[in-house]
């Protein structure tokens, strides 16, 4: 009896044992990748470009440059003219402080276009032959820049420069 009773005992918890998995359903219930992070937002990409851009000057500012090769990444058309015009051999000291914000976004035209603007501080950006700024003055520019989607690539398109200390 006692074997009968050991016997039933090994098959019940056989049969209580969880069932090996098939090759293809061990695959099929392992974990999925996780999802890649979205890429940059095309208000991201605009800010990229105008920043892009302005650095491209800065730079050749350093050297009295009067291009960059960068410039035709980041811009076009008249924003790529007026900025290899602000360099015109111009030689500068120090860099500016950049502040540029998106303040409207027109994804459904063609091309999509977005506007930067920049409040930018000239204080640290001095060139040379013009008068250094009083430093308890602040020595600001509004900068406005359209960038637009040119074929998957964000591009300034026009840049318009305000007064100083417009803004």
């Amino acid at each position: 009896m006692r074997r009968v009773v050991c016997a039933a005992l090994v098959v019940a918890l056989a049969g209580c044992a969880a069932p090996e998995a098939e090759p293809e359903q061990a695959e099929a219930s392992a974990p999925l990748a996780a999802p890649s992070a979205p890429g940059p937002s095309p208000e991201e990409k605009a800010v990229n470009a105008y920043l892009g851009m302005m650095g491209a000057v800065v730079e050749a500012s350093l050297d009295g440059a009067e291009d960059h090769p960068d410039l035709e990444l980041y811009a076009r058309g008249q924003a790529l003219e007026l900025a290899t015009g602000m360099l015109d051999g111009a030689k500068a000291m120090g860099e500016p402080v950049l502040r540029p914000e998106v303040t409207d976004t027109d994804l459904e035209a063609d091309p999509a276009s977005i506007m930067v603007e920049d409040c930018m501080d000239n204080t640290e950006w001095v060139i040379e032959g013009f008068e250094e700024m009083d430093p308890e003055e602040r020595n600001t520019r509004l900068f406005q820049a359209t960038v637009t989607d040119q074929q998957g690539k964000w591009k300034v398109d026009e840049l318009w420069l305000g007064e100083f200390d417009e803004c």
